[in-house]
């Protein structure tokens, strides 16, 4: 979840740093500020280079984590009630316009899913014609 959640709300500046010894610290820090970073830098429509340069480099940040949560061995849902009683964070309930895509998402997945169970059984019905064909040839034998 965590390396997800920068796409769940774009306006949220979120950076995932991740370590390669198991047994290190597992932290989630949190840094809260007035000021926007995200507000500060250019917004292009170009998709960033993979070569670093001034434009694209950011300087780290050397504050120190306004909240940190101790995340070794806990669920997604028990980070996420840490995050949000550290935080404050009060949910917010979708628009109407939000609910009617979810709910067009619903629907849409209800269709996938009869949409392919008709799919699989037209193909079943096909190799199973296949076969009683080659059965009937002799092609192959009934005990194959």
């Amino acid at each position: 979840m965590l390396p997800r959640i920068k796409y769940r709300n774009p306006s949220v500046s979120v950076q995932i740093t991740r370590h390669s010894d198991p047994s290190g610290p597992s932290k989630l820090h949190i840094y809260t500020s007035s000021d926007n970073k995200t507000a500060e830098q250019p917004t292009t429509l170009a998709p960033k280079s993979a070569t670093p340069n001034r434009r694209d480099t950011f300087t780290p940040d050397t504050t120190p984590p306004t909240y940190t949560v101790e995340i070794r061995d806990l669920h997604e849902s028990e980070i996420l009630a840490h995050l949000v009683s550290k935080t404050k964070a009060e949910e917010i309930e979708p628009s109407a316009e939000e609910v009617a895509e979810m709910e067009e998402i619903k629907e849409f997945k209800v269709r996938s899913a009869a949409d392919r169970a008709l799919v699989k059984e037209k193909f079943t019905k096909e190799r199973r014609e296949q076969e009683l064909l080659r059965l009937a040839r002799g092609e192959v034998t009934a005990a194959a």
